[in-house]
């Protein structure tokens, strides 16, 4: 019989974000204005001011972003989703391959290389925790995600029984 679990998790947008995003529409308005004030283009300027709100609701677009958490007989893969209209698989391993998993703090993750770095939640949530994840000849990769009951029901059920007796003890 085959188990299945997915979750999804939404990310709060920050006060930098949100200032960016404010930055980009009034920049947008700017050059619009401009545009349609100095006409340089012509005809062309109603096509120019359309691409300028087309690039700025798009470029808005992309900052909402979802992760989701899919564990099949296993097997854990974690998809981003920007827009809810594009997917991309950033991760994807076997949880019988876990050597860590507890309650996360940002020391964690300090002195970890990028490119084996995979934060899947907000990033001061209290519900995240830090896994580790060995994988051969690619090295270790390091999640944080924040699992709700089920995800972590079916963590357990993977991961090495010598990780699973202390995982998700707060």
């Amino acid at each position: 019989m085959d188990t299945f679990f997915e979750q999804i998790v939404s990310i709060r947008k920050n006060a930098l974000t949100r200032l960016a995003i404010i930055g980009l529409w009034v920049l947008a308005a700017l050059l619009t204005v401009f545009l349609l004030m100095v006409n340089l283009l012509g005809a062309l300027t109603v096509f120019a001011v359309i691409g300028i709100v087309y690039g700025a609701y798009t470029l808005t677009g992309m900052t909402n972003i979802e992760y989701e958490y899919i564990i099949t007989n296993g097997t854990m893969d974690i998809d981003k989703i920007i827009n809810k209209s594009s997917r991309k698989r950033i991760a994807s391993f076997e949880l019988s391959q876990v050597s860590r998993l507890e309650k996360f703090s940002s020391e964690k993750i300090v002195n970890i290389d990028k490119k084996y770095l995979v934060v899947a939640c907000n990033q001061n949530d209290p519900q995240a925790y830090y896994m580790v994840c060995e994988r051969e000849g690619k090295g270790a990769l390091h999640v944080v995600f924040a699992p709700e009951e089920r995800i972590k029901g079916a963590v357990l059920k993977f991961v090495p029984k010598f990780i699973a007796n202390n995982a998700f003890k707060d």
